[in-house]
């Protein structure tokens, strides 16, 4: 990893040059020390000496200082270190310094201003997050280097789980949001575990009104907590996406999730769990508003990069979108709900259709629909409910509905029935609980009259599901 670390030799920035120097030890990489002189430093004395002196003299003191400060990080730590002397403005000189030598990360300190001073004027380190285009790291004053000590080979063979090197494991914490982690945070992450001992805690914290919302989840829920149907279907899909991206660095250190409930100010929780985990290091995603948009939208890096003040983080810019037709999207899991009308069971074979060729999962369900209380997740009406005789029978329809060749093509089903909330937005719900990536129904085919009066399961589907909808015309259509 090449790092570049700007410094004005004050003790914060010797800290973050300190981080800088074990990330290198930790990746292999190099360090170069970047000390900026203002175009303005020597207006003063100018006016009573020539410009040319003192803008010379200043140059040869940042120079020595530089080289003393190269001299005595690099000692001991067998690290390749380098320094460079700009002037001008100092962010455009980080980034400008930063894009020439193609650096992998800027390392810099936060020079612990009050929250009020760094609101009205900013802080270089806040306003090179928001401007650079590769990821920075900002080290608090109050946040330690992570290890510093000899690397030693323990005696005799490693112990399994025991990092490389002997040097304990730098402990990661990586943010994630709604959107999932992007792919250069992923990238960061993977490079930090190909050194030494490295562990991951993948963070996401949920507003549980809105993922219960969004999974349909029925029954008095306790909010405060964890939800365990919640945990399960956010795991999932972080596991789907971290778990390739860090394919090959096992050997590195453990990976795990933490998906946990988030009750006020997203910065503070996120760097609240960050530290309850005992994370080193914090990794997220970087926003970008400009002018009025960051107090309409305040973004929540920004309100990380005001408070944290005990851990250091990484802020990781999105890379460039891949484009869609770049990507074949795979098909693993089918959602095929059905009323068991003859129009709604003409869709299941073409579910299983979907996998014939490399297999993979049905997900084949009934929704018994019934009114639900206000809001559902309060309160557990029994009106209506399904007994446990009438639940077994839906579920044997539903299984004399599988095509005898569906296990010979390697398809696994996996039978359900929803009892509850109006079917178009049962579906769409299960399908999030599930993790389809298709829904299969049946249209009933009814006259435009009839689906302004009564509306269509299948069309409520199309409007609010987030996956692809295959919609199989009934036969009356066909005959049409």
């Amino acid at each position: 990893m090449k790092i570049l670390c700007p410094t004005d030799f004050s003790l914060p920035a010797r800290a973050a040059a300190r981080v800088a120097i074990d990330l290198a030890v930790r990746t292999a990489g190099t360090v170069e020390l970047l000390h900026v002189v203002p175009s303005s430093a020597g207006d003063v004395l100018a006016l009573a000496t020539g410009a040319a002196v003192v803008d010379g003299q200043i140059r040869t003191t940042g120079q020595m200082r530089l080289a003393a400060e190269r001299r005595e990080l690099g000692c001991g730590a067998g690290v390749e270190t380098t320094s460079w002397l700009a002037d001008g403005d100092v962010e455009s000189a980080i980034l400008g310094r930063a894009a020439a030598i193609e650096a992998d990360l800027i390392v810099m300190a936060a020079h612990g201003r009050s929250t009020w001073e760094r609101f009205a004027l900013g802080s270089t380190a806040e306003r090179v997050v928001r401007r650079a285009d590769r990821p920075v790291l900002i080290v608090p004053p109050q946040a330690q280097a992570f290890d510093l000590g000899p690397v030693r080979e323990p005696a005799g063979a490693r112990t399994p789980g025991a990092p490389r090197g002997g040097r304990p494991a730098m402990r990661v914490a990586l943010a994630v949001g709604g959107g999932g982690a992007s792919a250069a945070a992923l990238a960061l992450v993977r490079s930090l575990r190909r050194g030494p001992g490295c562990d991951v805690t993948v963070l996401r914290l949920y507003w549980p009104v809105e993922e219960i919302q969004r999974l349909g989840l029925i029954g008095a829920r306790a909010l405060a907590a964890a939800d365990p149907d919640i945990v399960v279907d956010l795991e999932r899909s972080l596991r789907a996406q971290v778990e390739p991206a860090l394919a090959g660095t096992e050997e590195a250190g453990q990976i795990t999730y933490a998906v946990e409930p988030a009750w006020g100010e997203p910065a503070e929780r996120i760097l609240d769990a960050a530290l309850a985990h005992g994370c080193d290091l914090l990794v997220m995603g970087a926003e970008s508003h400009h002018g009025l948009a960051r107090v309409a939208h305040p973004a929540v890096a920004s309100g990380v990069a005001h408070k944290a003040s005990r851990i250091s983080v990484v802020f990781v810019p999105s890379s460039p979108a891949t484009p869609t037709s770049a990507r074949v999207p795979a098909i693993a899991t089918v959602l095929a709900p059905t009323d068991l009308s003859a129009a709604g069971n003409r869709a299941i074979p073409f579910a299983y259709s979907l996998l014939a060729a490399h297999g993979g999962v049905v997900e084949l369900c009934h929704v018994h629909e019934r009114s639900l209380p206000a809001p559902p997740y309060l309160y557990d009406r029994k009106e209506g409910k399904l007994s446990e005789a009438e639940r077994a029978c839906l579920e044997s329809q539903l299984r004399a509905l599988v095509p005898r060749d569906a296990q010979r093509m390697g398809i696994t089903t996996h039978v359900s029935v929803i009892d509850g909330a109006h079917a178009a937005d049962a579906i769409v719900h299960a399908a999030e609980r599930l993790g389809a990536d298709a829904i299969v129904l049946g249209s009933h085919g009814r006259s435009a009259v009839a689906r302004a009066l009564m509306g269509s399961v299948s069309q409520g589907v199309m409007r609010h599901a987030r996956r692809p909808v295959l919609m199989v015309p009934s036969a009356k259509n066909d005959a049409s």
